[in-house]
């Protein structure tokens, strides 16, 4: 494996310093100021694709407009691009949007987007993300991807720090064709910002439970040609549980650190473009407190065991770039992520490691003529470990795949497109397992699968399009990662991949002079060999135990009656059940139940008005934002549960034409306790709280 990563590294420089001479002789243009009916974005498609231009900052137009003065960029709300010609449901959120909204971490995603729901699962290593009902109860083989500037992300790395992102895409359903293994219920595509001037920016919080600063600077190398990127992030938690026993406040405290550094080559104009990335990530945190459910809305823990910790370190250095040639462009994202985890829990340490390699090259056409389309090929390796204090055991799985993929759009005419993928994949997986002097063991298995998709689109006028489409998703097969009892043979069985058939029906559309956006999407999703725990508490193990169905529609909307006021709202409602599950190990018939970590409905809804008061010589925006979600079950006999709850948040943030902000906000502003996740311990039920009332404010400035 080592030799295929240098000669994929090496093929990678040779390309680069042969595009270097070409890309130095090219002419370059001046930069135009001016607003084009229409931008390119590749991430969502991975291929050039038209998109709606982001509105242009909204000007006053009534009231102290007479003044003459403009509302500043740092409070004005960019509009995201709008996927046009995308035959699916893609949302987009802005920076300014993300930061307006609270979004600091990829788990607080869940505030924008339509669907999307992210719990904890014990801690913030391993999230459970449903999407359309689609959930991942093994955390090592997530439902829902998520890439930053197109490089995967460990299952253990997904909930990272948000810093210098410049949008963030979100799509739904199954995305086999083009993201491969566990784009099953979706994909989040977090973008960096890539300026090309000499930018900087800062800011502090402070809140009753967690304060950070933060900061990010882009420098111009070579003026137009060669830029660097620098962002950091610190933050401290400080903690909201108390220890009955001890008398001890606070002891969920924790802290974490996000780095990252871009070195980027892009001559503007020219065919050639490259960067070279190294992020780090570090949370230090108590965070895995399981509470008494009777004491879950005070919390208070009160149980004699040592505290938890978990202690994270992710490493990801990447390497990309891209060629272009007429309508073609040719790209390679190389990648490696290190990940090193311990956790301490109950006393006990389970140190994790996984070392993971990847490989994209790929060539995309959107040139003349009447067919567009992408190709690529994927490689990916990844080397996992495991071990149990208490038993002094290491169980290691290694993971590799190989998949070739395609997707062509025919432009039948002006208004219609069909489009048919397809991806090829090869998974092997092994393992080693050892526990001195009792038991060593080692197998390997090999699994093939085919992903198809096809979608129709028909654009009935220049501000609404309608689709269909088909798409298939899978999640690979694999061994156990957390081997639960080594005298029990299921725990080194192998278990087949999980597939999701998707089919769905939407459009997107815009009213009354693009004042109004509404988008929606009606999904049915069947699942076959769904990767359920089976078996008694204590010793359960990955089985291909049942299917599952879910059906339900997504909704999409954004109102702006004013040029100062903007609404936004969205919601999901379905539902999500097993049409087939029999744990036949603990004689248990779960046909019927609903798939646990999807609530049958979840909305949000945020309003900002922005308007101008002399006294401060700030421009003023009021936030406020409400989310629901209906009840959640925790496990597959539905007897674990949380109710329906809403969250209430609100803000005020001035803005001066210096570049300087503040904002000061509540988020939770009732308090609301509810249950991250619950499981039944003996004869008592042992949750996780979430988050409470967090007031405070943030300073922030930008250059």
């Amino acid at each position: 494996m080592f030799a295929i990563r240098a000669m994929v590294l090496t093929a990678g420089l040779i390309g680069l310093s042969a595009s270097q001479g070409a890309a130095q002789t090219s002419v370059s243009e001046p930069p135009q100021v001016i607003q084009l009916p229409g931008i390119t974005v590749t991430t969502a498609n991975k291929r050039p694709q038209r998109a709606k231009a982001a509105a242009p900052a909204r000007q006053t137009s009534s009231g102290p407009a007479q003044s003459g003065t403009t509302l500043p960029p740092s409070t004005v709300q960019a509009e995201p691009p709008v996927f046009e010609d995308a035959d699916a449901n893609v949302s987009v959120r802005s920076a300014e949007e993300l930061r307006a909204t609270g979004v600091e971490k990829v788990a607080d995603l869940e505030k924008v987007f339509p669907g999307l729901t992210v719990r904890s699962r014990g801690n913030r290593a391993y999230a459970n993300f449903t999407v359309r009902g689609m959930s991942s109860p093994d955390f090592y083989n997530p439902s829902v991807q998520v890439l930053i500037d197109g490089v995967p992300q460990s299952a253990a790395s997904m909930t990272q720090d948000l810093i210098n992102v410049d949008r963030v895409e979100f799509l739904r359903g199954p995305q086999g064709v083009l993201y491969g293994a566990n784009a099953f219920g979706g994909v989040l595509n977090i973008i960096s910002r890539q300026p090309r001037e000499n930018t900087a920016s800062a800011s502090g919080t402070v809140s009753n439970l967690r304060s950070g600063a933060q900061a990010a600077a882009t420098g111009v190398l070579i003026p137009q040609t060669a830029f660097l990127d620098l962002a950091l992030k610190r933050e401290w938690d400080r903690g909201e549980i108390d220890d009955l026993l001890t008398g001890k406040d606070d002891i969920d405290s924790g802290n974490s650190f996000a780095g990252r550094a871009s070195l980027r080559y892009a001559p503007l104009g020219g065919p050639f473009d490259m960067a070279l990335t190294y992020a780090y990530d570090r949370v230090r945190s108590h965070e895995e407190f399981y509470i008494r459910d009777e004491l879950l809305k005070k919390r208070e823990y009160d149980l004699p065991i040592p505290y938890p910790f978990l202690d994270r370190r992710t490493q990801t250095a990447s390497a990309s770039w891209n060629y272009r040639l007429g309508g073609f462009t040719l790209t390679s994202i190389t990648a490696f992520q290190d990940v090193d985890m311990t956790r301490d829990l109950y006393g006990y340490e389970f140190p994790e490691t996984e070392k993971a390699f990847s490989q994209e090259m790929r060539l995309a056409y959107a040139g003349p003529g009447p067919f567009s389309g992408v190709a690529g090929v994927y490689i990916r390796n990844s080397d996992f470990s495991r071990e149990v204090s208490y038993r002094a055991d290491r169980n290691e799985i290694g993971t590799d795949t190989l998949a070739a993929f395609g997707e062509i759009t025919w432009h039948a005419t002006e208004r219609l497109d069909f489009t048919s993928g397809v991806r090829v994949t090869r998974d092997r997986s092994s393992i080693d397992y050892e526990l001195p002097a009792f038991l060593s063991f080692s197998d390997s298995a090999e699994f093939h699968s085919t992903q198809p998709k096809i979608s129709i689109g028909y654009k009935l006028n220049e501000l609404t399009r309608v689709y269909a489409l088909v798409s298939q998703g899978y999640k690979p097969g694999g061994f156990q990662h957390a081997i639960v009892n080594p005298a029990n043979p299921a725990d080194f069985e192998a278990y087949d991949p999980e597939t999701a058939w998707n089919y769905e029906v939407g459009f997107r559309t815009s009213m009354f002079r693009r004042s109004f956006d509404l988008s929606a999407a009606i999904y049915h999703i069947v699942s076959d060999d769904k990767q359920i725990y089976v078996g008694p508490v204590g010793q359960q193990v990955i089985r291909n135990a049942g299917e599952a169905e879910s059906t339900g529609i997504e909704i999409e909307a954004q109102w702006r009656p004013t040029d100062r006021l903007t609404f936004r709202a969205n919601a999901n409602y379905g539902r999500s059940e097993f049409t087939h599950f029999i744990d036949a190990g603990a004689g248990v018939d779960y046909s019927g139940n609903r798939v646990p970590y999807a609530p049958d409905f979840t909305a949000a809804l945020s309003a900002r008005y922005v308007f101008e008061q002399r006294y401060l010589g700030a421009t003023t925006a009021l936030l406020g934002g409400m989310r629901y979600a209906s009840r959640t079950y925790f496990d597959e006999a539905n007897s674990l549960s949380q109710g329906a709850f809403a969250i209430y948040d609100a803000a005020v943030e001035f803005s001066w034409d210096n570049g300087l902000a503040l904002k000061l906000f509540a988020n939770n502003i009732t308090d609301e306790i509810y249950r991250e996740y619950s499981y039944l311990s003996g004869p008592q039920v042992l949750s996780l709280p979430s988050e409470g009332r967090m007031v405070g404010m943030t300073l922030s400035v930008k250059y």
